[in-house]
């Protein structure tokens, strides 16, 4: 993480966000390589030199207390290599697609996380696994994202019903220019051991 924060303070824009003391650098765990192959495609394949150079994710500083979701909003900034481009300087559609199911799917952790830890702190158990799954991911393609550069991804809650979280989210140059805005529905299921 001090790798990616040394690298971020170097764009102003981003420089900002870091410095914000609303806003923690926090650990991004789709980037970490696990032993069962979970997140090998974010911590693995897309941790090159070529694809994602970079990953910095910022959580809110203070979490939201008395309510199922802690964190509201994060923030992930990216610094892209040329390896996931589909035009000459322009990123693949499809994978702009995938960061923001990703950013998504960080906050979702995130919140998920603090659920349990919070479960743990009353002295309960939660039953099994905790999982989230994407049920849809509807995509509103703005502006070619250019590559190689930082974009800033932006993921917030919108609402829970049930087992379902609706969440919104965006890729951004930084300084106000919106790529991509998405929408979508993400399934928790509960896994028995």
């Amino acid at each position: 993480m001090a790798a990616a924060i040394a690298h971020f303070k170097t764009i102003p824009w981003a420089a900002a966000i870091i410095s914000d003391p609303q806003w923690t650098p926090t650990r991004t765990a789709s980037r970490v390589p696990k032993p069962t192959t979970e997140d090998s495609f974010f911590a693995e394949t897309l941790g090159t030199d070529r694809t994602i150079r970079h990953c910095l994710t910022l959580r809110p500083t203070v979490a939201e207390e008395g309510t199922q979701i802690a964190y509201k909003e994060v923030r992930t900034m990216m610094e892209l290599g040329e390896g996931l481009n589909g035009h000459p300087k322009i990123l693949h559609g499809g994978f702009v697609a995938t960061m923001l199911d990703e950013i998504c799917g960080v906050l979702i952790t995130l919140n998920l996380e603090k659920k349990v830890e919070r479960l743990r702190k009353e002295g309960l158990s939660p039953h099994g696994g905790m999982n989230c799954f994407t049920a849809y991911l509807n995509t509103n393609y703005k502006k070619p994202v250019p590559a190689p550069g930082p974009v800033l991804c932006t993921a917030r809650f919108e609402r829970q019903e049930r087992n379902k979280t609706f969440v919104s989210a965006t890729i951004e140059d930084g300084n106000g220019t919106v790529y991509t805005i998405g929408e979508g529905m993400f399934v928790e299921v509960k896994n028995s051991l």
